[in-house]
């Protein structure tokens, strides 16, 4: 999903995740209505949100234990995997952590469950080039793994291009083009 900050972008994704209700229409993630099946969808569903908040006193290692505590199919193996990868400092706080590892940490949290889609909310705002780059190759593993549907959204237009193979483009809070990247 691409559109300008304040284009609806985030408020479209609340909306999806039954967080809030659309004002019209309906929304749906995996065949569920959104309004009715926001638990389940949530269930099914990784989501990173744009501003990335946390328990700041907990370390990396207690925050991903506490996630997991929600999420009867959290894969430790994954998870660790993940943690060597990423390179997370699990004896850290997470008020230690730069904004680039706590959105690391965060997407640990959206997959080590293996969530049958994940969405993503600007994810990579504010993240410099490098953690930019790494972040975004691992959401392209993680949709390459199990076929698992991605919804990403950005104002970024090299990173859609980058990861989508389908656009849609919000203006004002409503769609107005959708349609693949080629």
């Amino acid at each position: 999903v691409l559109g300008h900050n304040g284009a609806g972008k985030t408020t479209t994704i609340l909306a999806l995740l039954g967080l809030i209700r659309p004002t019209s229409d309906r929304t749906s993630v995996l065949g569920l209505d959104s309004a009715r099946d926001g638990v389940r969808i949530r269930q099914r569903t990784g989501y990173v949100p744009e501003n990335l908040r946390s328990h700041d006193w907990m370390t990396v290692e207690e925050t991903l234990w506490f996630v997991s505590q929600f999420h009867p199919t959290w894969d430790a193996e994954l998870q660790s995997d993940l943690v060597r990868r990423l390179e997370l400092p699990l004896d850290k706080k997470m008020r230690e952590l730069s904004r680039g590892t706590r959105a690391k940490v965060a997407l640990t949290c959206a997959t080590a469950f293996r969530p049958e889609a994940l969405i993503l909310d600007d994810p990579t705002s504010g993240l410099d080039a490098l953690v930019r780059r790494e972040f975004l190759e691992h959401v392209i593993e993680v949709a390459a793994e199990g076929g698992r549907a991605v919804l990403f959204s950005s104002h970024v237009l090299d990173e859609v291009e980058r990861l989508a193979d389908r656009v849609a483009i919000i203006v004002g809070g409503r769609k107005i083009a959708d349609r693949r990247v080629d």
